[in-house]
């Protein structure tokens, strides 16, 4: 929750019709328009560092949710998980330690469990917001005393629609279809709405959007013979071939009423849900290397036996995020106030998740080359040690063998729940000091969270062979690593009734369960004058926590015997955040700031609580994992230098230097296979957390130009871009636990030292047409107890395509092609970047439809 007026925090023109952005009262607040052309002069005009982004700019990109949309601008880079965006860092700072708001209010994570990075459990999965939800974005680089403090890389705002300004009655909407090659998906297929009116002092807007996207995942996750503290070669132990067919129904639906009885005074009421269910069909190859290669031949191959191992996975999750707030501003003479109560709740439902594992002889052979290609290797497998004789992973008999044929099976359940209730209250009056024109505003908030996780699960086994189950033989060919490298396609449903049969009741897994609440109250004071050509912003907020974290401790004693019991950790702090914001202007066109601006990051709710226990079902080792409840929440200095020169046209040139300096930066320690009597008898990890002060310092550079300057047909082509550079640095080891037994020193975790977007574009009269390219720089992803050891998330390059053509007024045809480069996710050991971990291709995505307004 932030402390300004709901009312100007959402989007301050709702459509084309609306009054035009110049008409609407002039505040500190940033709000998104929906018109491009009103982005640039929000953005110029703000007291603060931000960067504005309309729906119509949004939608100039094949973007399918937020995060894709956050992706594009200067700053921000993008995390993505199975083809879609999802987390979105600011400046390099990992995204569990930023801030999120929906209309003023502040946007829960749905699942606790499966955010990135440091993995705290506070970020905000963007992929729940489908574009068609929201009117546009603004990203706070520099937070004021009237935000919440919260985001030390700073604060995402998503604007929805809006019933304000309203003039006339409207409806419009969009309708698309595509095409997905890998694996031969139609869709993606989505459709979306808006209308609204105005009847005397009342107005409303109604919108809804759903996208129904059938993705494909082709993944090849190997594990090495010889891993951990030595491990360096590129010997298999494992590789674990992966072909996903995912069918996401995303969601995004709302509508706010407001009533304006006179100029002086305003009310609203807001309701907005989005999220999506997702059901997940995944077929496993697991190929159970002996770990005894052959000598390489000259072609780069060894051979090694195996033993084939089938899983089928069918599951469903629900994320959801539902915000409501009703409030008003009112005007007495020069004194305005603006007071609001909203409901911010994000849920994860694991519907089900059913699994059964089969399980083949081991004598079989391979042949394979992970040296050549460490992006995408190379499998020959077969029944023979002569080589002759193709093994054929579709084939349904060769999981069960007479002497090895019981199949193991799981079952998952999980119900999440993140709510907070929030109010607060502003006032501001005109107030004149040294000869300035300025304002002061004061005001104070509350807000009251908890947060639950619930997990279920369950084991069991079967003796029924795989081939009494099978639905058909499996596509051969279609697997990205090579023919015959498919586990057999199992009738999806036959395997939920045999595991649901083996398996009739969930019990309570309380391994990482949590009950945790945090209650944060704050109070501000600040001031904004105007000294001819400098504006300057001055301030203190101040935000008082208290916060309970409640775990489940699981001990376990040398003879195995565990006992459980929950316990909590209290925890009460207050801080002191000041700032101090100068911007000088010129010349109309020309503008310098110069910031100083505070901000914090609490502890996470897995990080902070007294949970401890022992994770024996962890590969390929038992993990052991404590928190920490002395943590301290991380706080951070930032200075900023900003320039900036707006061009004609909607163009900018904008370069900027930041430095954030972070104390009690808070980061996982892990020490890898090691040992100890807790894991009873065989070797394991041991994770904690700690804090230690760390920094980010870097450069931002954008650019953006319509070339109207040329003669002709050409002046319709523009360009646009932006690059960052971050040097980030903490101590990752200390020399008691690092594998050298020195201080190791790296980049803060997700943290990429290079970002940037480039696009290319025609836009005149009914013709836009615009190439664009995205890179995220390689980044830390996971902390293994050693730098050579870490998880490293590997550069990504990937270019998109769209163009549009009005072909009557109101009425826009549109076409649109994401990943035209089919570039992989992939994820490396730290020092060996042949050394591959993970490698998922998803193919390119088409699209077309149009959009009508009346």
């Amino acid at each position: 929750m932030t402390l300004l007026s709901s009312a100007t925090l959402i989007a301050s023109s709702a459509f084309a019709d609306a009054v035009p952005a110049d008409s609407v009262p002039s505040e500190i607040v940033v709000t998104a328009p929906r018109l491009a052309q009103d982005a640039l002069t929000r953005q110029k005009e703000a007291s603060v560092i931000v960067n504005v982004q309309s729906i119509e700019t949004i939608k100039k990109y094949p973007d399918f949710n937020a995060a894709e949309a956050l992706g594009r601008i200067p700053g921000l880079s993008l995390s993505s998980d199975t083809g879609e965006g999802r987390f979105v860092n600011i400046r390099g700072i990992d995204a569990n330690l930023n801030g999120a708001t929906y209309g003023g209010v502040v946007l829960l994570n749905t699942f606790a469990a499966g955010t990135a990075a440091s993995g705290s459990g506070r970020a905000v999965e963007f992929d729940t917001i489908p574009t068609g939800a929201i009117d546009g974005i603004v990203v706070y680089k520099t937070l004021s005393p009237d935000r919440e403090a919260e985001g030390l890389g700073g604060q995402i705002e998503l604007s929805p629609r809006t019933a304000r300004n309203i003039t006339k009655p409207f409806f419009e909407g969009e309708l698309s279809a595509g095409y997905e090659p890998l694996h031969e998906h139609g869709g993606p297929y989505s459709a979306s709405f808006a209308t609204g009116a105005k009847f005397g002092d009342f107005s409303f807007v109604i919108n809804g959007s759903r996208k129904d996207d059938r993705r494909a995942v082709d993944d090849n996750e190997p594990s090495y013979a010889n891993d951990g503290a030595t491990g360096t070669d590129l010997v298999l132990g494992r590789t674990d071939l992966r072909r996903y067919d995912y069918s996401r129904r995303r969601f995004g639906y709302g509508g706010e009423v407001d009533y304006a009885p006179n100029s002086d005074h305003r009310y609203f009421a807001r309701l907005d849900i989005a999220g999506y269910v997702e059901r997940q069909l995944k077929n496993h190859l697991y190929v159970n290397f002996d770990g005894s290669p052959s000598a390489i031949d000259k072609n780069g191959y060894v051979v090694d036996g195996f033993q084939p191992q089938v899983d089928i996975v069918n599951a469903q999750e629900t994320h959801r995020n539902t915000v409501a707030a009703v409030g008003g501003e009112d005007r007495f003479g020069d004194l305005k106030i603006d007071y609001r109560a909203a409901y911010s709740r994000a849920t994860f439902v694991q519907n089900y998740y059913n699994e059964a594992r089969f399980y083949g002889q081991d004598s079989y052979f391979g042949r394979y080359n992970n040296i050549a290609n460490p992006e995408k290797f190379s499998y020959q497998l077969f029944k023979d040690a002569a080589l002759t004789v193709p093994f054929d992973g579709t084939d349904a008999t060769q999981y069960g063998g007479a002497t090895n044929h019981a199949a193991g099976l799981t079952a998952f359940g999980e119900n999440d729940a993140d709510r907070e209730y929030s109010g607060n209250f502003n006032a501001r009056y005109p107030l004149t000091l040294f000869g300035g024109t300025g304002e002061i505003k004061a005001g104070f908030g509350i807000r009251r969270r908890d947060k639950v996780v619930n997990d279920f699960g369950g084991r069991g086994s079967t003796t029924i062979n795989l081939s009494t189950i099978e639905a058909s033989v499996g596509p051969k060919e279609a697997y990205y690593f090579g023919p015959g490298l498919v586990a057999p396609v199992a009738n999806y449903a036959a395997i939920q009734t045999l595991v649901r049969g083996a398996i009739p009741t969930l019990t309570p897994s309380i391994g990482r369960d949590f009950r945790d609440n945090e209650n944060i109250t704050a109070g501000y004071v600040m001031y904004t004058v105007d000294y001819g050509k400098l504006n300057a912003l001055a301030g203190v907020r101040v935000e008082a926590t208290s916060a309970t974290y409640g775990n489940f401790l699981t001990a376990t004693d040398a003879a195995g015997n565990s006992s459980t019991s929950f316990v909590t950790a209290n925890k009460s702090y207050t801080n002191f955040f000041p700032t101090v914001q100068l911007k000088y202007v010129f010349q109309p066109e020309l503008q310098l700031r110069a910031t100083y601006s505070t901000g914090i990051a609490r502890p996470g709710f897995s990080q902070a609580g007294g949970f401890a226990g022992v994770d024996f079902t962890a590969s390929p080792r038992p993990v052991f994992t404590a928190g920490n409840p002395n943590l301290k929440p991380t706080t951070g200095n930032n200075f900023d230098v900003d320039l900036e020169y707006y061009l004609p046209n909607d163009g900018v040139i904008q370069v900027g230097v930041f430095d954030k300096e972070f104390k009690n930066y808070i980061f996982r320690n892990v020490l890898k296979n090691v040992s100890n009597p807790i894991f009873l008898g065989q070797n394991g990890d041991f994770a904690t957390f700690s804090n230690e002060n760390a920094r980010a310092r870097g450069v931002e550079i954008a650019y953006q130009q319509k070339f109207t300057f040329l003669p002709g047909l050409l002046g319709g082509l523009g360009a646009e871009g932006n690059l960052t550079y971050v040097d980030s640095r903490f101590l990752e080891y200390g020399a008691v636990i690092s594998g050298t037994h020195r201080d190791q020193y790296g980049r803060l975790p997700g943290t990429s030292k290079w970002t940037w977007n480039v696009a290319g574009f025609y836009e005149r009269g009914p013709v836009n047409v615009r190439m664009s390219a995205q890179y995220v720089g390689a980044s830390l992803f996971s902390l293994n107890g050693d730098q050579s050891l870490d998880t490293i998330q590997s550069g990504r390059l990937s270019a998109d395509l769209t163009a549009s053509f009005e072909v009557a007024k109101n009425y826009v045809v549109f076409f649109g092609a994401r990943n035209l480069l089919d570039t992989p996710l992939r994820y490396t050991d730290g020092n060996n970047n042949a050394r591959t971990q993970q490698v998922e291709y998803y193919g390119q995505t088409y699209e077309a439809g149009f959009r009508f307004k009346f």
